[in-house]
């Protein structure tokens, strides 16, 4: 199973998510040139077909790399995707960031728990949050806003693979109407709305069994 995390965060995010499931990182995830780089990777340590667990931006790498490599694929999960950021709302991001990093980043990890995964919040602030804030990567993190304004997701972009889209009812990031429309279009997608949760809906209840099944 691969783990891709979302904009501003690494694969520390996922720490204890699913058992038995180690979550490696190895920075900034930087999406020019990811899929051939995770192509590679998994030529040196993946027997066979994997699932690919994405979340937001993730999703689309996900999505991604499933379609340009199906051969490496069983199955694609993905957890807080939309059908696309919308040029505004990147640029609005973008001018926060270069403005103030560490308020810009600050107000969206705190999004990304609003308004119903608040002790998973509080967690990750006692915690992660320092670290990312601490360790932040200024041109990954644009690569990353770039990629965004142009990424786009919907049934026919969705990989051949069967597809899971899993959302949080309750997330403020990415409408919960976009990520069921695309997987209604989607012939191989599945639909897994996550009643009370947020857009880090891989840390709400129901998410592990939804990941594992298949």
């Amino acid at each position: 199973m691969v783990l891709l995390p979302g904009w501003a965060t690494d694969g520390r995010i996922f720490e204890g998510v699913l058992p038995g499931v180690s979550a490696v990182t190895t920075g900034p995830l930087r999406p020019e040139g990811f899929s051939r780089r995770l192509a590679a990777f998994l030529d040196r340590t993946a027997r066979g077909p994997v699932t690919v667990v994405g979340w937001s931006l993730g999703g689309f790498l996900a999505a991604e790399f499933a379609r340009e490599y199906p051969d490496r694929v069983r199955r694609v999960v993905l957890v807080g995707i939309r059908r696309e950021y919308p040029e505004g709302d990147v640029g609005a991001v973008l001018r926060s960031f270069s403005a103030d990093p560490g308020s810009c980043l600050s107000g969206f990890y705190a999004q990304c728990f609003f308004p119903s995964q608040m002790p998973a919040y509080r967690r990750f602030r006692a915690g992660l949050q320092a670290a990312y804030l601490r360790e932040m990567d200024g041109g990954a993190l644009r690569e990353g806003l770039s990629y965004l304004a142009s990424a786009r997701l919907s049934g026919e972009t969705l990989p051949a693979c069967p597809v899971t889209i899993v959302h949080g009812e309750k997330d403020v990031i990415a409408p919960f109407a976009e990520a069921e429309g695309v997987a209604r279009e989607g012939a191989n997608a599945t639909f897994h709305p996550l009643p009370g949760a947020a857009h880090a809906a891989f840390l709400a209840d129901g998410f592990r069994a939804v990941a594992a099944d298949g």
